[in-house]
């Protein structure tokens, strides 16, 4: 039971970060079972592992694949295609949910920019307190996007550790 217990939890857990991130769930299933094989998988025995129809685990594989969650492979005399999952946790961090992060950060800064924009000739002190705090705001997010950036650009676990120890040293001067 530990070890069908241990890989129903990875792959529900895939199931729940792509509902959490706005994918559907099948996406998941599909990751935690790639992730889990030892051998590259065809269509028809992922549609087994997770209970989907074959159509929808091909759609699926065909918009992971596209964002690099899983590679086709075609063994030598074989007609069929077999996946395997990246392997890569950053990989589906940075496709479920980087990107999320992303595109939240850059639909802030038009919004931000849109409204600064309608401030234009307003005067006052309200229309300074707005513009302060957009202001502030555009600062908060242009520091959120050049982190999030970061993140996506560096794969070297190394480099984000050093990151993370100055960002934590720094606090204890």
């Amino acid at each position: 039971m530990g070890v069908d217990e241990a890989k129903r939890i990875i792959v529900n857990h895939f199931a729940q970060a792509a509902r959490r991130f706005g994918f559907n769930e099948l996406y998941g299933y599909i990751y935690g079972v790639l992730f889990l094989a030892r051998e590259p998988m065809s269509l028809g025995e992922i549609a087994e592992a997770t209970g989907y129809s074959l159509s929808h685990v091909s759609t699926a594989l065909k918009f992971m694949e596209r964002i690099g969650l899983v590679v086709r492979i075609k063994k030598p005399g074989d007609k069929k295609a077999y996946y395997r999952a990246t392997k890569l946790l950053k990989d589906w961090r940075q496709a479920a949910y980087y990107m999320k992060i992303m595109e939240d950060i850059r639909q802030t800064r038009a919004n931000l920019e849109r409204a600064l924009k309608e401030l234009e000739g307003e005067e006052g002190e309200e229309a300074e307190s707005i513009r302060e705090s957009i202001t502030f705001a555009m600062g908060r997010n242009a520091l959120a996007e050049r982190i999030l950036k970061f993140l996506i650009e560096h794969e070297d676990e190394k480099v984000l550790e050093s990151l993370i120890n100055c960002l934590e040293s720094d606090g204890k001067r």
